[in-house]
């Protein structure tokens, strides 16, 4: 299928597991310069907030998790109310990480960089095996469809060239 929904989420979730190796990268860089790590653990947060958040996780929450919770072969609302869930909590971890980048605290600000990097990490796997999969099988082309113009609606809302820059940085970064 040409204009598949579940491959855009796929195709995002690729890009947003690039930052691991980022927070890698960051480890003890505070010690030698602390205003340089402030200033890439912010840009990765920014990230985090505008492109995992923004695009990503608006698109499962106003398009993709309300498709599946309504369709009437779909019986496991737990599983999809677990995902909110995990979307508040990424939402905490990067306030939390830039409170304690504000307050100095670079180690603890790394610390849940790497708590937010680990649970987002499972997070993704449970999509991509389980999720995504489910909502493959249970849309039938159209549907899929109609999913993928509103996908496309919300990267114009919210600025396709923005998107395109997040993903490109990431990469140059990776």
């Amino acid at each position: 299928m040409e204009k598949n929904p579940i491959s855009v989420m796929y195709d995002e979730h690729d890009i947003i597991v690039k930052a691991k190796k980022i927070i890698e990268k960051l480890e003890n860089t505070w010690d030698s310069n602390a205003t340089e790590y402030a200033e890439k653990a912010k840009k990765l947060v920014e990230f985090f907030r505008e492109y995992a958040d923004g695009y990503h996780h608006r698109k499962e929450e106003e398009v993709l998790f309300p498709a599946i919770k309504d369709h009437p072969d779909f019986v496991l609302q737990e599983i999809v109310d677990e995902f909110y869930t995990h979307h508040d909590d990424f939402r905490t971890y990067a306030s939390e990480i830039i409170e304690n980048i504000n307050e100095g605290d670079y180690a603890r600000s790394y610390k849940i960089f790497k708590q937010y990097i680990n649970d987002l990490q499972d997070h993704i796997a449970a999509e991509n095996d389980e999720l995504f999969v489910l909502a493959d099988s249970l849309l039938d082309d159209r549907q899929k469809e109609t999913l993928y113009y509103r996908f496309m609606d919300i990267d114009m809302e919210l600025g396709e060239a923005r998107k395109k820059d997040f993903e490109k940085w990431i990469d140059s970064v990776f």
